[in-house]
């Protein structure tokens, strides 16, 4: 599906209505789609997370959750809809979770290998060895601040 620019909006999910449409969208990506198990993808952090939520209209089409962790700004669970990917929607939303990242704070991410790609063209440079979370590979990469 194709989504028309003007109908978009990104903001943080404060709502409880805001967040249970991108856990909803996260079980579909993570759980559904990709078989992580529901005990990995719930992982009791939650509720000290700032969320994000991208809508058209009042349909939820992708999300991602933030933490500060001791390492820095964590940026977790960036999901996409399955009909809204490859329009760039994850790039809008991380861009606009960048801009609201602590100035002082070191950014990453836990990158799937799938797609580091996504991250590098984001600016994100991997600097830590493979590993697999939720039977899935990954890689730490940090954000270099332009």
């Amino acid at each position: 599906m194709t989504i028309d620019d003007k109908s978009l909006s990104v903001s943080r999910a404060v709502s409880e209505l805001e967040r249970a449409l991108g856990r909803e969208l996260r079980h579909a990506v993570f759980v559904v789609e990709q078989g992580v198990p529901v005990d990995v993808e719930i992982d009791g952090l939650d509720d000290v997370c700032q969320h994000f939520l991208v809508r058209s209209a009042e349909q939820a089409v992708a999300t991602a959750r933030a933490r500060t962790t001791e390492r820095g700004w964590k940026i977790e669970r960036v999901a996409v809809a399955l009909p809204y990917r490859r329009q760039a929607l994850g790039k809008r939303l991380v861009r606009h979770m960048l801009l609201e990242a602590p100035q002082d704070a070191l950014v990453y991410v836990h990158a799937q290998e799938s797609a580091l790609g996504f991250w590098e063209r984001l600016g994100f440079v991997a600097d830590g060895p493979r590993f697999v979370e939720g039977g899935i590979g990954h890689r730490r990469m940090s954000w270099r601040r332009p």
